[in-house]
């Protein structure tokens, strides 16, 4: 049975995830990334977080950790998909998770509540809601100025106005008046205008007029679906070498009839 989870709401994460790309649209792989199925925000080398919508108001959030995400380890192998609502985009997510590789959590929201699918008792995935605020993000940004808290009440606006879905110019010339590229901790490579950042904001549906971009809602779990690995399942003994680049029979990963 799939697992209630207690986190953030879902505009809630956006606006400050969709924010985070906003102000790091200079320095690629550093911050967040908008792109066409939805948001990305980097986990400083350490992995990174994504967020989508699903058409009806619905969300998935996925990624992994480096240093937290233990379902990796588990034989047999999670799926973590299973148990998932009907509506989830099932293809899109299985080819996702078959290209990235690395992907181990997947969460939904179905418009009222969060949910996962189960794990062995006390196993942590990494995730927990990590699409949002990135302190260490926002500091290289900030920290090094000449009005640090400037900056920050500034982001703290962008935000607000990301939430409302109402980014215009003036919200966003504000906070570029508080930064100073020279003094960021870290190089911008791409240009950091208001024209770029109104751009992702566009894009991400916080401007007037605007409108996110949504996944289709699936139409029910496929038939003969395939769970996917990162790391070759030494010593299980169902395990195959090509499990590793076509997938696990979801039949056999790990489910909570094995606690027993």
């Amino acid at each position: 049975m799939p697992v209630e989870l207690e986190l953030a709401d879902p505009e809630d994460l956006w606006a400050e995830s969709c924010a985070t790309a906003m102000l790091s649209v200079g320095t690629p792989g550093w911050g967040a990334t908008m792109r066409a199925d939805g948001v990305r925000t980097d986990d400083v080398g350490n992995g990174w977080h994504g967020m989508s919508w699903v058409e009806g108001g619905r969300v998935i959030l996925y990624g992994y950790d480096v240093d937290y995400s233990k379902t990796r380890f588990q034989v047999p192998p999670i799926d973590l998909l299973a148990g998932g609502p009907g509506w989830l985009p099932w293809e899109w997510l299985a080819e996702m998770m078959r290209v990235e590789q690395l992907i181990q959590y997947v969460y939904w929201w179905d418009g009222s509540s969060w949910g996962r699918t189960d794990y062995p008792d006390g196993l942590e995935d990494g995730g927990g809601g990590s699409t949002g605020r990135a302190d260490q993000v926002e500091e290289s940004f900030f920290a090094w100025g000449d009005d640090p808290e400037g900056a920050a009440d500034a982001f703290e606006n962008l935000i607000r106005a990301a939430r409302a879905r109402a980014v215009d110019q003036g919200v966003v010339e504000a906070l570029l008046q508080q930064l100073d590229p020279g003094e960021f901790d870290i190089e911008a490579t791409e240009p950091m205008d208001a024209d770029a950042m109104l751009a992702v904001a566009a894009a991400a549906g916080l401007t007037a007029g605007s409108v996110r971009t949504e996944l289709p809602a699936g139409r029910g779990e496929p038939e003969g679906r395939r769970a996917h690995l990162i790391d070759p399942a030494i010593g299980w003994a169902p395990y195959e070498e090509s499990f590793l680049t076509d997938g696990i029979p979801a039949h056999l990963c790990w489910s909570p009839s094995l606690r027993e």
